[in-house]
């Protein structure tokens, strides 16, 4: 808690050294744009606060948004199409291009003033969003981008690189950024410590930070290239503990600057139409994981299938009794029958067919019930909610996010997740199951996995574990239990992992690319009968850059499920799965 409200603290004194020091300035400066500042007068802290903060606001929207909808952590009921169905648009990347404008210009201030822990975290910035960039979509401009300042076709027109070349840049930055971040923070006095929003100017965390990230894309690419070498030597290098988390709360001062899905500075849908996926619900459920109570608000009625409580009765849907909802289940039947018309999805997708559907109209569990993924449109009336309408989006028998935390635009467990020590731990264990020397057993990585995950999410809330009978009580018994303890399988490693990537869904996205894990599956109403693999080039892109976009999906492996998209689709391979049959 202490550390959460220090980290705010710093992030709003950035803003506040900002404010100061321009009006501080002469009065000529009165006619000077602030939002066309000179690269000649930028400064160093301005420009590495914003790459960082925007780096982190991006990022994080999109573990604890979009991503977390696509891995079925969360799901949307309302205007869900994209969210929850995967009926994904192509995506512009402009945001990620002009970061690395603003960083490349601080990488070229850090170098001319000999500011080395400034040119050692612009090099692990330049890596990191290059790096989403070739996650993201595949080949991109690289090697010829943030050039438009200069003369020349390539400036405005560059050409894409290969994924896999971009992959080696990143690598190659994070190595030449470790030996700029030697010493200690005193050894850098040019540093505005409120500049650096992750680790207040300490280079010994941003060493762990570019080793770590090391060990994430090595791992990317393992089923490409032999990188056993290169992550055996990362051991004793990388993150150690929970506190060397990549992670930046939100001030929550207005909605920039606030947890997305907050309702304090948006209307109150904006948080009602995020509730839980059934698919992490269920996968809780049965593992009797306590880290529901910090995902999940229970359900405000629950629901009982009972045909006593109607006797002669087959039309009346429901009624209340002693605050229970008790459902009929003939009425319930035709009332689903009615409303969703399955044999229409069928025509255009074999996989909805009644005899296929995964998931009941209903769900009758007592505390916490999530929607299915891609289950209609109409999901806002899962549950047979009649009182809920899509404007809303209120619905009684279906779990929100926990209602104290997540709607909230700031708190102790609202960060931008980046990178973490849980999914260092597991990492390792995928490294030692492939038989890699990395300092201890894929058991005992594993196992520390879990363990960080559960420090880190439930070190305040053990009253909440306590109070719920549905979970184990403790770390120690939870790892004991059949369907947790370390069995050897690839499959546990990455089930866990995806748990524990709670609101930081992109790298397990990530994984699921590479590996097929967790197993997921999709609705009856989704766009495909896949979940997409990639980001489409956006339209911009193919209309400025023609030549060079063209030849990039060109390069792209069609699949069944590209279907009426061509190359450029969600659903085609780049290189990087290329070839592995993987996820699919």
């Amino acid at each position: 808690m202490k550390n959460a409200i220090k980290t705010i603290k710093l992030i709003g004194l950035v803003w506040l050294f900002i404010i100061v020091s321009v009006s501080c300035g002469k009065f000529e400066t009165l006619n000077t744009d602030p939002n066309n500042i000179s690269p000649s007068i930028a400064n160093a802290n301005y420009l590495m606060a914003q790459v960082l903060t925007s780096t982190a606001r991006e990022y994080g929207d999109l573990g604890s948004g979009d991503m977390s909808g696509a891995m079925q952590q969360t799901a949307q009921d309302a205007w869900s199409s994209g969210y929850s169905n995967y009926s994904w648009d192509p995506k512009d990347w402009s945001g990620y291009y002009g970061r690395l404008r603003d960083n490349k210009l601080l990488l070229q201030k850090a170098t001319e003033n000999n500011f080395k822990f400034h040119q050692g975290v612009a090099l692990v910035m330049r890596a990191f969003n290059f790096g989403c960039i070739a996650d993201l979509w595949g080949d991109a401009p690289y090697s010829k981008a943030l050039n438009g300042d200069q003369v020349g076709p390539e400036s405005t027109t560059p050409v894409f690189d290969s994924q896999e070349d971009i992959y080696n840049g990143v690598i190659a930055d994070l190595k030449a950024a470790l030996p700029l971040l030697q010493g200690s923070a005193a050894d850098f006095p040019e540093v505005n410590k409120a500049s650096d929003v992750f680790y207040q100017g300490e280079p010994a965390n941003w060493r762990k930070l570019a080793n770590s990230l090391l060990l994430r894309y090595y791992l990317r690419i393992s089923d490409k290239k032999d990188v056993k070498a290169d992550v055996e030597a990362l051991v004793g290098k990388v993150f150690e503990s929970n506190n060397d988390d990549w992670a930046m709360s939100y001030p929550g001062k207005d909605g920039a600057s606030s947890y997305k899905k907050n309702s304090k500075f948006d209307i109150p849908s904006n948080y009602n139409r995020n509730k839980m996926s059934a698919t992490l619900v269920k996968t809780l459920d049965a593992l009797k994981d306590p880290r529901i109570v910090i995902m999940a608000e229970p359900i405000k009625t629950r629901t009982r299938l009972d045909a006593s409580m109607f006797p002669g009765d087959n039309t009346t849907l429901s009624k209340i009794v002693g605050g229970i909802r008790y459902i009929n289940p003939p009425a319930a039947i035709a009332a689903r029958d009615k409303q969703f018309n399955l044999a229409t999805y069928s025509v255009d997708r074999p996989w909805a067919a009644p005899a296929n559907t995964v998931w009941n109209f209903f769900d009758t569990a007592e505390v916490y019930v999530g929607i299915p993924i891609s289950y209609a449109n109409e999901t806002y009336q899962y549950n047979l909610n009649s009182v809920g309408v899509q404007a809303n989006s209120n619905n009684d028998y279906v779990s929100y996010m926990r209602r104290d935390i997540y709607n909230n635009p700031s708190g102790p467990l609202l960060k931008a997740r980046m990178a973490s020590y849980n999914e260092i731990c597991f990492d390792f264990a995928e490294a030692a199951q492939k038989g890699w020397n990395v300092g201890g057993s894929a058991e005992e990585w594993y196992n520390k996995g879990i363990k960080a995950s559960f420090d880190l999410w439930l070190s305040n809330y053990q009253n909440d574990v306590n109070n719920y009978s549905g979970c184990v009580k403790n770390y120690a018994d939870y790892i004991a239990q059949p369907l947790v303890k370390y069995d050897g399988t690839l499959q546990r490693i990455m089930e866990q992992k995806w748990i524990a990537s709670w609101q930081a869904s992109v790298e397990s996205w990530m994984d699921w690319r590479r590996t097929g894990f967790p197993h997921l599956e999709v609705g009856w109403a989704s766009f495909r009968e896949q979940l997409p693999v990639r980001f489409a080039y956006f339209n911009t892109e193919l209309q400025n850059n023609p030549e060079n976009s063209a030849a990039a999906i060109e390069k792209l492996q069609e699949t069944d499920y590209s279907t009426v998209d061509g190359k450029n689709s969600s659903w085609s391979k780049f290189w990087l799965i290329q070839g592995t049959n993987k996820p699919w």
